[in-house]
């Protein structure tokens, strides 16, 4: 038998001089090819020239790749070895891997690896098949969402509960903090709205009353619309856009930076630690800016009485002190506990479950202030419901 063994030299000036990147043994049918240097991207641009080399060999029928050489690489190994695998198939060579080692065959397995799930052919599928796919997907990530947010509501109840018996348990110290950032610092923005609310609602009343004579009656449409749905509901919108969306980003950026799972691999509870301190503050601020609110509100109707109507500022807050009762103030404030949870509950909730990257903590964050008024309107009909049939 013919045998012929000859190294193929290849010169690198940046780095060294006559660097062997590949030996080729052949014989009559056969090529065998060592991979001397290493297999990385870095070298890329030498091992490619191989492929051109061994297309001029028309003889040999086998081809064989020998690691036995081989000790340092990279992925850019799994791309060597599939591009004379595919060199190989395209010309009816038969291609084999002699002398791997353990680490290589890892490598090669794992880069290897092809999902086990079925690709479905959507080209065969009408427009009406694909549309009802696409909602009903959209559907189920929906349910997924409400019964993992569910779940994180009721073990928030249980460390809610937990507080009777060890109230320690949580950071207090955070609760100044968060407290000022979610009641003191949005008292502008929603004074000025439910000033401009009241004053609105004063001018539209005022235009209807005038025409039965009922100019007195202003007093009673500004003060119970504004204490009992008008304020509670426009502040909360203002608070979820405001710190429902600040506690999904802050949380969402900590979990994207891995700072949860740091906290939890230490031994804090991150409902402790993260989410209680959040919830009661909002919760605990939303009706001292109620309130406040209400206070605003109803004064802005007070301008729009007086100059609208032929009526008196005594006459304004004599009437109101009539129309207003407790019960109306009440339901308002415990609209404003139930809505401050809930914004404050979604927030994190979104915040903790954050998946992906920056951009997902975007998309939780907005996700959290679409979420979160629904949730308001929604719990706001319940207890419009509920009040009714009490007799509130």
């Amino acid at each position: 038998m013919y045998y012929l063994r000859f190294v193929l030299k290849i010169s690198v000036k940046s780095e060294q001089e006559n660097t062997i990147y590949y030996e080729f043994e052949s014989d009559d049918e056969q090529l065998t090819i060592h991979v001397p240097e290493p297999l990385t991207y870095s070298n890329a641009t030498h091992f490619r020239v191989l492929f051109d080399i061994i297309d001029d060999m028309k003889s040999f029928k086998v081809l064989i790749l020998d690691f036995s050489k081989q000790k340092e690489f990279d992925t850019y190994l799994i791309v060597f070895r599939n591009s004379l695998a595919q060199f190989c198939l395209e010309r009816n060579i038969d291609f084999r891997i002699e002398h791997s080692n353990d680490d290589i065959e890892s490598v090669i397995s794992l880069m290897q690896t092809t999902p086990t799930l079925a690709v479905e052919n959507l080209q065969d599928k009408s427009q009406i098949y694909l549309y009802f796919q696409q909602v009903g997907s959209i559907v189920i990530k929906v349910f997924q969402d409400v019964y993992n947010f569910i779940s994180f509501f009721g073990e928030l109840i249980q460390k809610l509960l937990k507080l009777i018996i060890r109230p320690l348990s949580i950071r207090w110290q955070d609760m100044p903090l968060h407290f000022t950032q979610s009641g003191v610092m949005a008292l502008p923005i929603t004074i000025m709205i439910v000033f401009l609310l009241g004053l609105i609602t004063g001018y539209q009343g005022a235009l209807q009353l005038k025409q039965f004579g009922a100019d007195m009656f202003i007093a009673n449409l500004v003060g119970i619309s504004l204490s009992r749905e008008l304020s509670p509901l426009m502040v909360a919108i203002l608070v979820a856009g405001r710190s429902g969306s600040a506690f999904a980003a802050e949380l969402g950026t900590m979990k994207v930076s891995e700072e949860i799972d740091a906290l939890t691999t230490m031994g804090f509870d991150k409902f402790e630690f993260l989410v209680l301190p959040r919830v009661l503050s909002v919760t605990l601020a939303m009706p001292f800016l109620v309130i406040i609110c209400n206070v605003v509100g109803i004064a802005g109707g007070l301008v729009a009485a007086i100059t609208t109507l032929d009526i008196t500022t005594a006459g304004y807050i004599g009437r109101l002190e009539m129309a207003l009762s407790l019960w109306d103030i009440g339901t308002g404030l415990i609209k404003s506990l139930v809505f401050g949870f809930l914004i404050a509950a979604l927030g994190c909730y979104k915040g903790i479950n954050v998946k992906g990257g920056a951009d997902a903590v975007g998309r939780y964050t907005t996700s959290s202030v679409v979420a979160g008024v629904f949730l308001i309107i929604l719990s706001d009909a319940i207890f419009t419901f509920i009040f009714q049939s009490i007799g509130i």
